[in-house]
């Protein structure tokens, strides 16, 4: 098994790594944004012909998935909201979120995850919520902390919804509504007071009109870099929503659209 180290990645690097099914695991495990692909094969020509930096390292333990868990420590995904993995780490808060990490589904420690967060804390109570491309969770055991009504979670990889499944059960949430899939498994009626979607920009455009769509009222989208939200407001489709509020961290940007 090998271990790829890359520092910084684009919107572009994502979608050629996608293209060739491979994932990134991506965390702030030492306070800086890092970047992982684990792979059982060489990728070294790969990653040259696009002009990627990157280290390897050859993991021989065969529980390979477990190597990189050492590195993840409780942490507060938002204001009173802590995220937890083990019991005797967990840190005092008036909610806590406990959480079994799996790659790349969200561990509640990357920027894009934690401004997702700050917006959705003080909005789902007593509402429903749809959390588009789920991954393991966070967010919509988020909004159920929260105070939401009803919350439908989706992501369209099976592994992703497992995983969700899982933590979603550990925090007392139903997981009635998880589903693997994408906007097409909802009819055309079916509409949510407030939609999140934790993902790379270049997928937001691509679902664009779904999520205007199925929104009543709010709409959070995050994973946007922060050079590029000056574009992304330019060029995104807000129909008639207008932008209530933006958020930065580090080199990330979110923001909050209102009907």
């Amino acid at each position: 098994m090998y271990k790829y180290i890359l520092k910084i990645i684009s919107d572009d690097l994502y979608e050629e790594l996608e293209n060739k099914n491979l994932t990134v695991v991506e965390d702030n495990f030492g306070g800086e944004p890092s970047f992982y692909i684990y792979t059982d094969e060489r990728i070294d020509d790969f990653l040259k012909g696009i002009n990627v930096d990157f280290n390897v390292e050859i993991l021989e333990d065969a529980d390979w998935q477990n190597y990189w868990k050492k590195f993840l420590k409780p942490s507060m995904l938002t204001e009173g909201v802590s995220c937890y993995y083990d019991e005797n780490e967990k840190i005092p808060a008036s909610q806590s979120i406990k959480l079994v990490p799996a790659m790349a589904f969200g561990t509640g420690t990357h920027p894009t995850t934690r401004l997702s967060a700050a917006l959705i804390r003080d909005l789902t109570d007593g509402r429903s919520f749809l959390d588009v491309g789920c991954g393991s969770g966070i967010l919509s055991i988020l909004a159920f902390v929260s105070g939401a009504r009803t919350i439908y979670s989706f992501d369209n990889d099976p592994a992703a919804v497992l995983n969700a499944k899982i933590n979603m059960q550990l925090n007392g949430m139903s997981c009635n509504s998880l589903w693997c899939g994408d906007f097409r498994s909802l009819q055309k009626n079916v509409c949510f007071d407030v939609v999140c979607a934790n993902i790379i920009s270049s997928v937001l455009y691509e679902i664009n009109q779904s999520l205007l769509e199925h929104a009543k009222s709010d709409i959070i989208l995050s994973g946007i870099m922060k050079n590029e939200i000056d574009e992304f407001i330019n060029t995104f489709n807000f129909g008639d929503y207008n932008v209530e509020n933006i958020i930065f961290e580090d080199n990330w940007a979110a923001l909050r659209i209102k009907k």
